[in-house]
């Protein structure tokens, strides 16, 4: 993502240190942690969408044999 665009979210303080706690950890700027984490959340629905679609048969799956003898693995 990249973005010129700044915008500042007040956060309760110990929200707020662990935030800055796992931005830490992970290496990243807080920036860049907050949105790992709302692209994983899109993600997640995403998934989500397309377990219900295989559930009501909606959605075409493949045996992994079938795919892994297509590519060769």
């Amino acid at each position: 993502m990249n973005t010129t665009a700044t915008q500042t979210i007040e956060l309760p303080e110990e929200l707020a240190s662990m935030l800055h706690a796992e931005a830490r950890r992970s290496r990243k700027t807080i920036a860049q942690y907050v949105a790992q984490l709302l692209e994983d959340q899109a993600d997640g629905r995403e998934a989500a969408k397309v377990m219900k679609r295989i559930k009501e048969g909606k959605e075409k799956v493949y045996p992994a044999s079938e795919v892994w003898a297509k590519h060769g693995i």
